[in-house]
């Protein structure tokens, strides 16, 4: 019987290494993007729960 090989190549092999680097750029501005997202929904939050707590007293 005879043996049938098939090579994959990785993507080291495809992707050009300018590529790659736009690529992992890219997710790093995308990952910054969601964090500016997250770090303001976190200060609205802290807003809104420091005006429920500030007392005020009538006489």
């Amino acid at each position: 019987m005879k043996e049938v090989r098939i090579r994959i190549p990785t993507p080291d092999e495809i992707l050009p290494n300018e590529f790659r680097e736009h690529m992992a750029n890219a997710y790093k501005e995308f990952l910054l993007a969601l964090r500016s997202l997250i770090d303001e929904r976190i200060k609205k939050v802290e807003e809104r729960k420091e005006k429920k707590l500030k007392k005020i007293e009538i006489q």
